[in-house]
């Protein structure tokens, strides 16, 4: 089975970490897949590849400070970039011809990109499945629902994907519901629930060791990608220089700042952490999960894979969420503090005071329920996999049946076969 995943990685660093913890859990439960990835990250060669996994780079696209698409490293407009995206993804689906197309969050790719070769599958590659990866959360539902109406997305759903995973909790957040979708989209949807990390071997003591803790609590802080969430550092910073007095550190600090930072913020944060303030600052780590769970607290932004992370380590989490251009974040953000699995601090009332609160407030409690035991799975990965085999053997199934059926009615009429007196 081959089976190939789109992760456009415009932003961040989520798309990719959530398509290869999707890989690694294909290729642990189908033993006889492959894999091809079309990543646009530019962080995709820092991260182990599954076995069996190949990944075809995508030249990498970017959000300028007005949220418009524009290419992250070439000099051409937008328009050259995303055809040139959209040729290398149609000339990968006509020579491989892959069993499965799993599309992460995007229907219709950047710009459309991926129009041409979603037609392209539905005409002429009709035992390609398509499948849609939803997020848990896309947006405020208002602008889902309008924005979906103008780019034909609900079109896409109900007529040209077979299948659409949902990466998230219905009882948490329901899409059919939030964004009225219609009883066709609802048909196809199956809920996976969120893709929770691999629980790997513990490395909570050699982490702290290896950073030197001078106290005996460390606080984890990361703006994820680092393209955005520079508020949230400095406000850190700020805080850590209102409020601890030198030599009398109530807790340590790591930031991990993130790859995509700009040189001159990063530059900024390293010269804080030469202060007495008990701070140490590092700019990427393809294993930032393992210093999540070594931490007490984690402070960081809403995105889907922080999050996420969070809760599989139960974690204690102060979360200051994105609100501009979506709200996807922030909403997330608040259905989950509802529920008791971490904090939130809105981001117009972020400040050093209000986040020194949080802290001391949140590292003097225990730590929160475990989120499976209050409805919200963790399971999705394993889920996306069953049901990636169960579509491929319906498929599969179903390519016998039509064969049997256009086959001859009366064997009688075919010549008995004989090995050729050259072969004897």
């Amino acid at each position: 089975m081959l089976i190939m995943l789109y992760s456009h990685d415009s932003y961040g660093l989520g798309h990719i970490r959530r398509t290869l913890e999707i890989a690694s859990q294909l290729v642990q439960h189908i033993p006889d897949v492959s894999l091809i990835i079309l990543t646009g990250s530019m962080q995709a060669h820092t991260y182990a590849l599954p076995p069996r996994t190949e990944y075809i780079k995508l030249p990498t696209l970017t959000k300028n400070e007005e949220g418009f698409y524009c290419s992250r490293s070439l000099p051409h407009p937008i328009n050259i970039t995303v055809e040139l995206r959209q040729r290398i993804i149609w000339e990968s689906l006509c020579m491989l011809k892959p069993d499965i197309f799993l599309v992460d969050k995007s229907p219709a790719g950047i710009k459309g990109e991926l129009l041409p070769s979603l037609r392209h599958c539905k005409a002429f590659l009709p035992d390609t499945k398509l499948v849609l990866g939803m997020r848990d959360i896309e947006d405020d539902p208002r602008h889902v629902a309008e924005e979906w109406r103008k780019s034909d997305v609900v079109s896409l759903l109900e007529h040209t994907y077979d299948a659409i995973f949902l990466y998230g909790t219905p009882s948490l957040y329901n899409p059919v519901q939030e964004y009225r979708l219609s009883s066709l989209i609802e048909q196809k949807l199956i809920p996976c629930g969120y893709i929770g990390r691999n629980q790997s071997s513990p490395q909570r003591k050699h982490i702290r060791s290896e950073l030197g803790l001078r106290t005996g609590q460390f606080v984890l802080v990361t703006p994820g990608g680092g393209d955005d969430g520079y508020a949230i550092v400095d406000t850190h910073v700020r805080m850590l220089r209102e409020n601890i007095q030198p030599g009398r550190h109530t807790f340590d600090s790591l930031i991990v700042t993130g790859p995509l930072m700009c040189p001159e913020k990063r530059r900024i944060l390293k010269q804080a952490a030469g202060e007495d303030l008990a701070l140490k600052v590092i700019d990427f780590t393809p294993h930032l999960y393992d210093y999540l769970r070594a931490a007490d607290l984690v402070v960081s932004m809403g995105g889907y894979n922080t999050v996420v992370e969070i809760l599989t380590a139960n974690q204690r989490g102060i979360i200051v969420p994105r609100i501009h251009p979506r709200l996807e974040q922030c909403i997330r953000a608040e259905r989950l503090a509802a529920k008791g699995l971490l904090d939130m601090i809105h981001p117009t009332k972020l400040t050093p005071d209000s986040l020194f609160h949080a802290i001391t407030q949140s590292l003097q409690r225990p730590l929160p329920p475990r989120p499976q035991d209050i409805g919200v799975t963790l399971d999705g990965a394993i889920n996306v996999s069953r049901a990636v085999k169960q579509l491929y053997q319906e498929s599969q199934r179903n390519k016998v049946s039509t064969a049997l059926r256009h086959r001859p009615s009366d064997f009688r009429a075919v010549p008995e076969l004989r090995p050729s007196p050259i072969l004897m």
